[in-house]
C-alpha cells in the first residue's frame, strides 16, 4: 500500500504534510530570489537603461518620447555571476559555455556601448550577444544594408532571413543595422565597432523581424574585446541613423575619403564625375566606336574592357580614349585561381602582341590559394579563393608592369575581393586572420593607387574599401534577391538573364530579358528601397548598378533604373557592343542626357536627406549639400509637389538658384 495515498487516490495526512512543506520551501526560495533581485539603472537626460540581474535582460526607455525597447531572451546558455556599477558603467560577469565579462556603458552621447571581454586564448566558436531587442509592433521596418539598402517590414514572412556575413554581397555592405518606425521618426541602430570577426543574425522574435550580433572566433580563440554601440532615436528615422554612422565612420577613416580629396591625388577623377560607365564588348572595342559615342553626344564616359574576353583593342587604345576626353580603364581579377594554373611557366619579358595572359597564375596555385581550417581549399563558386597577401608581391612581374607598356590605363576595376567577405587562411606560408585578410585587400588597392597612380574601383562596395577606391560597380543593385529567382535561370524563357558561353559577346552582358516577379518585388521596388549607402558615402565614391544588372538589360524598366540614378545621384552603367548600341541608340542617348548632366552638378555633394513625399512612396525627394534637389515620380499618374506638376515616370531637378529641369520617360 502507498503510504502517500489511500485506495481512493486521496492524500494521506502524512502526504499532505510533506506536500505543504515542499510548497512552503519553494515559496521561500522564490521570495528569497525576488528579494535579492535587483534592477540596475544607467541614465541620462535622454535614456534610461535597465538591467535585470535575474533575467539578465536589458530594457531601454527613451525619455524623450516614452518609448521602450525590450530585449528578448537569449538563446545562449549562461548565467550572471556578479554585477558591479560605477557611474554610468555596469560590469557583469557571465558563466556558461564561455565565461566572459560584459561592460555596459551609457556614454556622453547617449550611446549604449556593450563590450565583451574574455581570456584571449580560450577555445571559442561563436556567441550571439546581446540578444535582439524586440520590435514593439508591426509598424516598424528593419534597415537592411544589403548593397544600397532597403526597408524590410518587420511583419514580413517571406524574405529569407538568417546570419549575414560581414562585407559580403550576400550579407551587409556596412557594419550596422537598424530599426525605424513606419513614420520614419523613432528607432534604434547597432554599429559593430569590431566587425571583422562578426556577423549579424536577422531573426524573428514574437513573429516580428529583428537582429542581433554574432561574434566569431579568431582562429578558434576568443581573441580581442568585442564591441557594439546602440544608438536610440526619437526622430529622424533612417536618415538620422545613416548620419550617425557617417559621423562614426568619417572619424574612423580620417582625411582623404571624399572624392574632392581623392581628385587631388588623381586629377583624372574629374572625368569620372557625371560620366556614364561603359563596359565594351566585341566590335565595341574598336576606336571608331568610341568616336561614334562622342559624336552622338555622349560627352563624358568611363570606358572599360575585360581582357579575359576577346577581342583585344589595338595597342595604345587608352591614349585614343583619352584624346576623346574619356576616362580609360580596365577590368582585373586577382581573387580566383584554377587548378590548371599549377602547370606552365610565365615569361614576364615576353612583350609580343597584346595578349595579357589574364586569369592565369602558372605554377603558383598551391602558393597563393586560401586554406580553410578543415584543410580544404576555399572555393568561391568561380574558382579557388586567393590569399590577397600572397598575390601582392608578384602582381608587378606577373602581368601588370608589362600590361601598362601596351595599354596606358587610367583606372583598374579590381573585381571580387570587396564583394566576397573576409576570411581566415590556415595555410603555413601566409596565415591570415580576417582582419589581416581585410588589410591585405586595402594594401592591394593601395598598390594600384600609389605605385601605379591608378584610379581604383571595386565590385559591390564593402565600405572598408571606400577610402582607397573612387567607384564601386554594383552597389546600386540589391544583391541578395538578384540571383534567387529560379525564373532568371530558365534557359529559353523571357526571364533568362544569359550566360558567358560566347566569350566575345556574352549574353549576360550584351543581351536583354524581362524582369521577373521576384526582381520587381525586391530589387527595383520604390516602396522599399532607400539610399542608405548614399546617405553615408555619396561624396566619397561613385556607384552604379551591377554590370549584369545594367540600366538597359530589362528595357521595360530602363526608365525606372534611370529615375533611381537621378534620385540617388548614382551613375548609369552600360555593357554594350556596337550591335546593342545600334538597336537602342536613341534610348541610350536620352538616358545619358537625362542623368549625366545632373550628376555633373551634384557628383561631389553629400546627400543630406531622402524622404518619401507621398504615403504610397511613389514620389520621393533627395537633397544634396549644394542645395540641389531631385524629386522623382515613379507612379503612373501626375502629381503636384510644391505647386509644380510632376508627370508620371518623371523627375524634376532643381539647382541654386532654384531653376528646375524636367525629365520624362
Amino acid at each position: 500500500m502507498n503510504m502517500y495515498s489511500n485506495q481512493n487516490n486521496q492524500l494521506t495526512p502524512l502526504a499532505y504534510v510533506v506536500a505543504r512543506g515542499a510548497f512552503i520551501v519553494l515559496m521561500i526560495a522564490v521570495l528569497s530570489l525576488t528579494a535579492n533581485a535587483k534592477v540596475w539603472v544607467l541614465s541620462d537626460s535622454n535614456l534610461e537603461v535597465s538591467f535585470d540581474d535575474v533575467t539578465t535582460l536589458l530594457s531601454v526607455k527613451d525619455k524623450r518620447i516614452g518609448k521602450e525597447w525590450k530585449q528578448s531572451r537569449s538563446t545562449e546558455q549562461f548565467t550572471e555571476v556578479k554585477v558591479s556599477q560605477k557611474g554610468n558603467t555596469l560590469k557583469v560577469i557571465f558563466s556558461g559555455t564561455y565565461s566572459f565579462e560584459v561592460s555596459y556603458t551609457l556614454n556622453s552621447s547617449s550611446g549604449l556601448e556593450v563590450a565583451l571581454t574574455a581570456d584571449k586564448k580560450i577555445p571559442f566558436d561563436k556567441i550571439t550577444f546581446p540578444s535582439a531587442f524586440i520590435a514593439p509592433d508591426k509598424g516598424h521596418y528593419l534597415l537592411y544594408t544589403d548593397g544600397e539598402g532597403f526597408l524590410l517590414p518587420v511583419d514580413n514572412k517571406d524574405y529569407p532571413i538568417g546570419r549575414n556575413q560581414m562585407y559580403s554581397m550576400t550579407g551587409l555592405s556596412m557594419p550596422w543595422v537598424g530599426i525605424t518606425d513606419t513614420s520614419f521618426a523613432s528607432g534604434y541602430m547597432a554599429i559593430l565597432n569590431t566587425p571583422d570577426d562578426a556577423e549579424v543574425n536577422v531573426t524573428r522574435v514574437q513573429e516580428l523581424v529583428t537582429f542581433e550580433p554574432v561574434w566569431l572566433s579568431v582562429k578558434g580563440s576568443f581573441g580581442y574585446t568585442r564591441k557594439v554601440t546602440y544608438h536610440f532615436f526619437d526622430k529622424g528615422g533612417y536618415v538620422a541613423q545613416c548620419k550617425k554612422y557617417r559621423e562614426y565612420v568619417w572619424a574612423t577613416n580620417g582625411k582623404g575619403i571624399t572624392l574632392t580629396e581623392k581628385q587631388q591625388q588623381h586629377p583624372a577623377i574629374s572625368k569620372l564625375i557625371g560620366a556614364v560607365n561603359i563596359y565594351l564588348w566585341d566590335t565595341g572595342r574598336e576606336t571608331s566606336f568610341a568616336r561614334e559615342l562622342k559624336q552622338s553626344g555622349i560627352e563624358k564616359a568611363f570606358i572599360l574592357w575585360n581582357p579575359n574576353h576577346p577581342p583585344y583593342p589595338e595597342a595604345g587604345y587608352d591614349d585614343k580614349i583619352k584624346e576623346l576626353g574619356y576616362l580609360s580603364g580596365v577590368y582585373e581579377l586577382f581573387r580566383d585561381a584554377h587548378l590548371r594554373d599549377t602547370i606552365g611557366v610565365i615569361d614576364p619579358t615576353n612583350t609580343s602582341g597584346t595578349y595579357l595572359n589574364r586569369f592565369s597564375f602558372p605554377g603558383l596555385f598551391r602558393q597563393i590559394t586560401l586554406l580553410e581550417k578543415s584543410g580544404k581549399l576555399h572555393y568561391s563558386g568561380f574558382g579557388y579563393d586567393i590569399n590577397p597577401k600572397t598575390i601582392i608581391p608578384i602582381i608587378p612581374t606577373l602581368r601588370t608592369d608589362r600590361e601598362l607598356t601596351i595599354y596606358k590605363h587610367e583606372s583598374f576595376f579590381l573585381d571580387g575581393f570587396l564583394a566576397s567577405g573576409i576570411f581566415e587562411d590556415y595555410g603555413k606560408q601566409n596565415p591570415l586572420t580576417r582582419s589581416e585578410y581585410k588589410q591585405a585587400i586595402v594594401d592591394l588597392n593601395k598598390l594600384f593607387r600609389d605605385k601605379y597612380k591608378m584610379i581604383v574601383g571595386m565590385e559591390w562596395g564593402a565600405d572598408y574599401g571606400v577610402p582607397t577606391t573612387a567607384y564601386a560597380h554594383g552597389m546600386t543593385t540589391l544583391h541578395r534577391m538578384l540571383y534567387r529567382s529560379k525564373d532568371r535561370r530558365k534557359k529559353g524563357s523571357i526571364y533568362y538573364y544569359g550566360n558567358w558561353s560566347n566569350p566575345s559577346r556574352p549574353s549576360i552582358m550584351v543581351g536583354e530579358y524581362v524582369a521577373d516577379k521576384n526582381y520587381l518585388e525586391w530589387a527595383i521596388n520604390e516602396r522599399i528601397r532607400v539610399p542608405l549607402y548614399q546617405l553615408v558615402y555619396h561624396d566619397a565614391i561613385v556607384t552604379t548598378w551591377r554590370w549584369d544588372d545594367a540600366n538597359h538589360h530589362m528595357p521595360e524598366i530602363w526608365w525606372k533604373k534611370d529615375l533611381f540614378n537621378i534620385l540617388y545621384g548614382t551613375a548609369p552603367v552600360w555593357t554594350i557592343d556596337k550591335q546593342r548600341w545600334d538597336k537602342y541608340r536613341q534610348t541610350f542617348i536620352e538616358s545619358y542626357q537625362n542623368i549625366c548632366p545632373w550628376l555633373q552638378k551634384i557628383g561631389y555633394d553629400e546627400m543630406i536627406s531622402h524622404r518619401f513625399v507621398t504615403a504610397d512612396h511613389q514620389v520621393q525627394e533627395t537633397i544634396f549639400s549644394s542645395g540641389r534637389r531631385a524629386i522623382v515620380n515613379f507612379g503612373d499618374e501626375e502629381q503636384v509637389y510644391e505647386g509644380r506638376k510632376i508627370g508620371p515616370r518623371s523627375a524634376i531637378t532643381t539647382g541654386t538658384p532654384d531653376v528646375q529641369a524636367s525629365i520624362t520617360y
